[in-house]
């Protein structure tokens, strides 16, 4: 299942393999998110895709979810 995380410039760029992430999960606004990411993939982009945001693709990553920031910080989830 593949999910689209919005992260912030900073978390963007200093992505990388084994390394995690927090962000929204896009789509579902207050659902935030922590992912521990696995391998990355070359990203191709898909005709819906807006042009004026960039991707990254990671295939094998653990995800934990929070309903509200202060629960994602102190890793308080309410589902992984």
């Amino acid at each position: 299942m593949a999910l689209r995380i919005k992260v912030n410039p900073a978390e963007f760029k200093a992505a990388c393999t084994d390394g995690c992430v927090y962000g929204e999960l896009r789509g579902k606004r207050g659902l935030y998110v922590y992912a521990e990411l696995g391998m990355e993939r070359q990203y191709n982009l898909a005709p819906n895709d807006d042009s004026n945001t960039e991707y990254r693709l990671f295939t094998d990553c653990d995800v934990y979810f929070a309903k509200t920031r202060e629960k994602l910080n102190s890793g308080e989830f309410d589902a992984e």
